[in-house]
């Protein structure tokens, strides 16, 4: 074994010692989420303490162990930003969604009440359409009965008043036919005197 193995060895020994205790947190608390934040923290630390002692002990092998831990480092980190980048802009839509739902029902609601308050509207002009139609309906019944009133009343006054003229001809015309009875009958009443005289000369 050369002597640069030895610090190497002895460096990964100690840090899978010290990570063992945050390897089981990590497989209990994230279900083997690789992107734990105190599981990078201490990668992070690890591969800074591999360069330093790889850089002290000229041990590239170190170094360059150090380095891809780096890079897995800066990978597992990015892949949580983009994670917690997507899990924001998922958020973001389903609260623009949520939003969006929530204007659609109110909007929908104001359609609704404009829609009830037309047909309230509507129902209330047909009302008022069928209370004047029979209001206007029934002025005319009672126009139509004053004007038939009134017709009868004068045809009845035309009548009285013609049956009051038949009666003044009828009652002058019996008048009349009264006196020429009477005139007749003095005429006969002076032919009888007349006979009579006759008849007295006539025996003498």
């Amino acid at each position: 074994m050369q002597i640069k193995e030895i610090p190497r060895d002895a460096l990964e020994l100690g840090f899978r010692g010290a990570r063992l205790p945050l390897t089981v947190a990590e497989k209990l608390l994230t279900r083997g989420d690789s992107s734990w934040p105190p599981a990078l923290v201490f990668d992070k630390v690890e591969a800074g303490v591999k360069d330093i002692v790889g850089w002290a002990t000229r041990d590239e092998t170190l170094r360059a162990s150090a380095r891809l831990q780096r890079a897995e480092v800066t990978k597992r980190e990015e892949a949580m930003a983009e994670r917690a980048h997507a899990a924001e802009v998922e958020q973001q839509a389903e609260a623009r969604a949520e939003a969006r739902r929530d204007e659609l029902a109110t909007r929908r609601e104001a359609v609704e009440d404009a829609e009830a308050e037309r047909e309230r509207q509507i129902e209330q002009a047909e009302r008022e359409a069928r209370e004047r139609a029979d209001k206007e309906a029934e002025a005319k019944r009672s126009a139509t009965r004053t004007t038939a009133a009134k017709r009868k009343h004068a045809v009845s006054k035309r009548a009285t008043r013609a049956d009051a003229e038949r009666l003044e001809a009828e009652s002058q015309a019996l008048r009349a036919e009264q006196a020429a009875v009477e005139a007749r009958g003095e005429t006969l009443d002076l032919d009888k005197a007349v006979q009579a005289k006759k008849s007295a000369r006539r025996w003498r």
